[in-house]
C-alpha cells in the first residue's frame, strides 16, 4: 500500500492516473487554495509528495519542503500535468531508493544537505 499527498492544482486526474499506474493506490490531494490547506497535518506513512508549482505560492512550498525535510520524504516538484510528472518520476526512479531525494523538474537533480 502506497500513499503520496499531491499538493496544488485544482485538476490532478490526469496526475492521478500516472500515480494509480505507478501503484500507488492512496493519493491524498490539497488544492493549497483554502485557508486551511496551509496549516494541514501531512499524513503519516507517504511515500513521497508531488508539488505542483503551477498553483501554490512561495510560502506555501516552503512549508511543505521544511516539513518533508523533517520527516525524510521524497519531494517531487511538477508543473501541472501527466507528462512532466511521468518524466520527474522515471528521473527519480533512475536514481534509486536510497536516501531523500528532491527532484527539480526544470534545472536538473539534486540531493540537498542534511540540514537544508
Amino acid at each position: 500500500m502506497s500513499k503520496v499527498l499531491v499538493v496544488g492544482g485544482d485538476k490532478v486526474d490526469s496526475i492521478r492516473q500516472v500515480l494509480l499506474k505507478r501503484g500507488i493506490d492512496q493519493i491524498e490531494h490539497w488544492s493549497g487554495r483554502k485557508a486551511g490547506d496551509m496549516h494541514g497535518v501531512i499524513p503519516r506513512n507517504l511515500e513521497m509528495i508531488v508539488l505542483v508549482t503551477s498553483s501554490i505560492n512561495h510560502s506555501f512550498t516552503y512549508r511543505i519542503k521544511n516539513l518533508a525535510n523533517k520527516r525524510g520524504l521524497k519531494v517531487v516538484f511538477t508543473k501541472n500535468g501527466a507528462d512532466s510528472l511521468q518524466r520527474v518520476l522515471a528521473a527519480a526512479s533512475d536514481l534509486g531508493n536510497g536516501c531523500r531525494k528532491t527532484v527539480y523538474t526544470w534545472i536538473k537533480i539534486l540531493t540537498p544537505a542534511a540540514g537544508v
